[in-house]
């Protein structure tokens, strides 16, 4: 596994908290635990979510420290070079003239809890002496939205423990952290202060514990000194056991950790003409796994993005999990799902899908509209990949009322448009959008689909969802502007939605002259109107209105046209497409994603793999190894749809990935960009077996090796036409085969 390197601005901080901008920062990630630090390898005040409380070291569902230092000769050594690696961090500095430092930090797979080794080598001629004071500043502290439901941090104290081990814990609540050596404390190597003794001036209620050690090196030795830091939500006997599991098993921890990263990069592993894009799309995969969160007895699932969104969320999995699929994280998938649901029926109980859940089981949004529908989608494609009826079976009662509470509650006027918001969280647009009608759509025929699977009469699902299917081809298609609208809404209110993007003190200054004008040309118009007549407007030209063509239930005729639109310099700047048409401040991965996905589902790969390729030059520009949120350096450094948007235009589109695994059947209908001239996609997990993909275009003609081990037939579709070979004898009937490998070539 290959390392991704930065030996410049280290410590670099762009922006403030309130907006986002996180400069160089890092994680060192487990499931269990994560540490969120900066590239120099320090730790700062960083949040906006938890103000000032966001960085440090999380045991969740708890903040155990704000962060450790290693104070050497009295100083704080600045690390000089940073390291990203799929498993771990690596800081490396001159700790005193003379003794190289470097710092290695993993976290285990199984722990609540850090490894941190520092590595000495002693460059100079001389002896050299090093007086060592590792310091942990203890914050006890539960995860956001904590506070609005009841659960209040309270004062730190610390203790060296008879084991050996220093200790914090909250004074209200069973909460605890702590950090040991390799050697067991004694009062005599430790100090406790309540006063900050870190170089960062951290905030809240913490303690600082500091543990001495002296170390003397000869000239060209070695040597490293280890630290283990934990956190336990669940009383100081699983802390004890992590701290001592960390100590005693910290070598076979990395082994294990190091093996399962192994496996992330063999699955689904690319190889193309592009080496470079090879390479990102590889860190995506490490990406994925870095956002995992194990919260114990609150569940665990794919979280939205780090620093400021490390819980679950609706929205972001109905994408994020059709990535994880893409790469055979079905395990991963599932426990997403089933958890959203869980909570979705707790809080919920009317079949509306959560917005989010915190890692300590709070729901600070019940829902927005569009994500039910999707997240249903969602369940369908675990199961098409996975075959798992078992599992859908048990989720679908609660789908069922999800179709119901769309079609119902949020659609009083009947017109098969729910209402209520979608994706674009703008004050005031909670009128009948595209992305809730789209993916409503979508969930009603996948309803059908689940509801014939397990016996069901799914009849009344496929005929909605053809009727809503004709409505947003119709009615929500703008033939003057060649695109599908934004919303539907009454003339009173898209007025007092214009006035709220016009005049709101968040959006209000990121209208620009143009914006402004055509905002108040169409004021002018809905003013003529009655106030109640209802009809669909584009208002901002959001990229939402590619869902038609995302989820294929657009027209192919309008797919191409809107799609055509859609490639200007209106809508796709350097690094992909903006957020939307009149607004060109913001770019998103999600947006790209979603435009790259749709040109993929007809066919339009080398539009969908350029919009790909200007996602990844924000790659490394601020955390090595990962892309941006927003494009190109701000926002989450490491974002879960990011997955999504590059999964799903590779797998289900270049390659042409379309498994139906409930039927036994995987359909091949690969569409490979002109621009590459051999793709390999190797050990793409399907139902109970894997498939081999390899493509090449030589002399003429495109080759496909298909080595498949899974009890499935494979259809073989390509998009171009031709004289087929299938292992050298001529088909003009279905190419179909099963187990073992296969050889189509394809004669133009």
């Amino acid at each position: 596994m290959e390392k991704m390197k930065k030996t410049q601005n280290l410590s670099l901080r762009d922006g403030c908290n309130e907006n986002g901008v996180t400069g160089s920062m890092t994680v060192t990630a487990g499931e269990k635990c994560k540490i969120i630090g900066w590239q120099d390898g320090g730790f700062q005040k960083f949040g906006h979510h938890l103000r000032n409380e966001m960085g440090g070291v999380w045991a969740y569902p708890l903040k155990a420290a704000d962060g450790f230092w290693l104070r050497i000769n009295g100083n704080y050594p600045q690390f000089t070079e940073y390291e990203t690696l799929p498993y771990g961090t690596v800081f490396r500095g001159e700790a005193v003239p003379g003794i190289q430092m470097t710092r290695f930090q993993f976290v285990p797979d199984h722990n609540c809890g850090a490894v941190i080794a520092y590595q000495f080598e002693n460059h100079a001629e001389q002896d050299i002496k090093l007086d060592l004071a590792f310091l942990v500043r203890f914050q006890v502290l539960p995860v956001w939205f904590s506070e609005e439901s009841g659960i209040h941090d309270e004062e730190d104290d610390a203790w060296l423990d008879e084991s050996g081990f220093l200790i914090a814990k909250d004074r209200g609540h069973e909460w605890f952290a702590g950090f040991g050596g390799e050697e067991p404390f004694t009062s005599k190597n430790i100090s406790i202060s309540r006063e900050d003794a870190g170089p960062a001036g951290m905030d809240g209620r913490g303690i600082s514990a500091i543990a001495y050690s002296t170390l003397s090196l000869k000239p060209g030795e070695s040597k490293t000194v280890r630290y283990f830091l934990a956190g336990s939500y669940t009383g100081r006997s699983a802390l004890l056991a992590d701290l001592w599991n960390l100590r005693g098993c910290w070598e076979s921890s990395l082994q294990e950790k190091l093996e399962r990263y192994r496996k992330i990069r063999c699955g689904s592993e690319l190889h193309t003409s592009d080496p470079d894009f090879d390479q990102v799309f590889e860190w995506v995969k490490y990406n994925n796994d870095w956002l995992i969160s194990d919260s114990g007895q609150f569940g665990r699932g794919l979280t939205a993005g780090l620093p400021e969104y490390p819980w679950w969320f609706g929205c972001d999995n109905a994408y994020s999990t059709q990535g994880l699929m893409a790469i055979g994280e079905f395990e991963t998938a599932k426990d997403t799902l089933c958890l959203l649901e869980r909570y979705s029926k707790k809080v919920n109980g009317n079949g509306r899908f959560v917005h989010e859940i915190t890692n300590n089981g709070n729901c600070p949004n019940p829902g927005n509209s569009q994500e039910t529908g999707h997240i249903i989608t969602a369940i369908y494609n675990y199961w098409r990949w996975t075959g798992d009826t078992r599992t859908v079976e048990a989720l679908y009662d609660y789908c069922e009322k999800g179709i119901h509470w769309l079609l119902n509650e949020m659609d009083p006027d009947g017109d098969l448009l729910p209402s209520g918001y979608g994706i674009i969280e703008i004050k005031g647009l909670n009128v009948e959008l595209i992305d809730t009608a789209v993916y409503t759509c979508q969930a009603l025929y996948r309803m059908s689909e689940m509801a014939a699977a397990l016996g069901k009469d799914g009849a009344k699902y496929l005929e909605t969802a053809k009727q809503l299917q004709k409505i947003i081809n119709s009615r929500l298609w703008n033939e003057k502007e060649k695109l599908y609208v934004d919303a539907v809404g009454t003339a009173a209110q898209v007025l007092e939605r214009i006035d709220i993007l016009l005049n709101d003190e968040k959006h209000g200054p990121e209208v620009d002259a143009d914006y402004r004008k055509y905002l108040e040309n169409m004021q002018a118009e809905l003013k003529k109107m009655p106030k109640d007549e209802e009809a669909p407007f584009l208002i901002n030209k959001n990229w939402v209105i590619n869902t038609p063509m995302e989820t294929g239930l657009a027209d192919r005729d309008k797919a191409l046209t809107a799609l055509e639109t859609m490639r200007s310099s209106e809508f796709v700047g350097e690094y992909g497409v903006y957020l939307a048409g009149y607004m060109h401040r913001h770019t998103m991965t999600i947006s790209t994603g979603v435009q790259a996905v749709a040109e993929g589902r007809y066919g339009c790969t080398d539009q969908s793999l350029d919009l790909l390729r200007r996602m990844f030059k924000s790659f490394s520009m601020v955390l090595p190894g990962s892309i941006s949120e927003m494009s190109p350096n701000y926002g989450c450094f490491t974002q879960a749809w990011t997955g999504y948007a590059v999964m799903v235009p590779v797998v289900e589109c270049f390659a042409g990935f379309q498994p139906m695994i409930p039927e036994n059947r995987l359909t091949l209908a690969p569409c490979v960009p002109s621009q590459w001239d051999r793709m390999e996609l190797k050990n793409v997990r399907v139902g109970n077996g894997s498939v081999d993909f390899s493509f090449s275009r030589e002399d003429g003609k495109e080759v496909y090796r298909i080595r498949s081990t899974g009890d499935f037939t494979v259809h073989f579709a390509p998009v171009h036409s031709g004289k087929i070979l299938l292992n050298g004898v001529p088909t003009d009937g279905e190419i179909t085969f099963g187990r073992g490998e296969n050889v189509i070539e394809v004669l133009k």
